[in-house]
């Protein structure tokens, strides 16, 4: 089944129903913005969150295996391509740092920003990225000291679709015996937090979608889905004992939820499909603000 006749039949699809294809894509190498479109063509960008455990390392393969998953076989025909920021990180073919715990998430999201401009930017290519927890804080970091011009991040960015999942847009209260920079941006009413920007977007207009979780007991619902974006998905409970792990693991079956396509109301709750699907259909639809 191919990428339009898969995105329409699942359930996950709801959110974005009438949305139309708004433009085609110019060239890659185009030195104008790239218009928004209902594509699949892009890049995709996977940043990995906090590492409590470990010595700040993951492998970013394994960690977004189910989002890989997904994407493949929605034929996905961009690079999917795993962001490392820890020291440690393998598996990995976007690296913007070889920091540690203590490396701040401003920081991260300049790095981030930067990179992508030399990557992508600078080419005419527009990308897109999801971030799971703190990797979309870093995600929101970049695109913010791009929208208010901050010194050290690059003038442009071209960033077609951005997915969450658990993202502390709001803050969180978990993690209060870690003293490491990144658990202190990560808390409510940081500096980081008061400083990041609702829906911030790239020079190429960037649409949003915030997923999470009312089970999740790192970052409440409240939180995953806050920063002002006009798409987002609430769970009630997914499988297993960890929600905030689920958000990027479950592909499959049908679950109890809401979701709101801003400026229509949230919906009630209903069943539909998992948070692999919604985030790969959030990935191809693009909305004109």
């Amino acid at each position: 089944m191919g990428i339009r006749a898969r995105v329409v039949a699942t359930a996950a699809t709801a959110v974005f129903a009438g949305l139309g294809v708004v433009a085609t894509a110019l060239p890659a190498a185009a030195a104008t913005t790239p218009k928004g479109n209902n594509s699949s063509n892009e890049d995709v960008l996977l940043v990995h969150g906090y590492d409590p455990v470990w010595e700040a390392k993951f492998d970013c393969n394994d960690y977004f295996k189910d989002i890989r998953k997904d994407l493949k076989d929605y034929r996905w025909k961009g690079k999917v391509r795993g962001v490392a920021f820890y020291k440690g990180d393998w598996n990995c073919d976007f690296r913007i740092a070889s920091g540690d715990r203590d490396t701040g998430l401003k920081d991260l999201g300049k790095k981030l920003a930067n990179k992508i401009y030399k990557d992508y930017t600078a080419k005419g290519k527009s990308v897109d990225l999801v971030g799971h927890s703190m990797g979309g804080l870093i995600i929101r970091a970049a695109l913010t000291g791009v929208a208010k011009k901050e010194a050290g991040f690059p003038k442009k960015l071209f960033v077609e679709d951005v997915v969450t999942l658990g993202t502390p847009h709001a803050g969180t209260n978990w993690g209060w015996g870690h003293s490491y920079q990144q658990t202190k941006d990560m808390r409510k009413n940081s500096s980081l937090i008061k400083w990041l920007k609702n829906n911030p977007q790239s020079t190429q207009p960037t649409d949003w979608t915030a997923i999470g979780s009312d089970s999740d007991a790192i970052v409440s619902e409240s939180s995953a889905t806050a920063g002002g974006f006009k798409h987002w998905v609430r769970y009630d409970n997914l499988p297993g004992t960890d929600d905030h792990a689920a958000l990027k693991s479950v592909r499959t079956g049908l679950h109890k939820l809401k979701y709101r396509n801003s400026p229509s109301a949230a919906t009630g709750w209903k069943t539909a499909g998992s948070p692999a699907p919604w985030t790969t259909s959030a990935l191809f639809h693009y909305t004109k603000w």
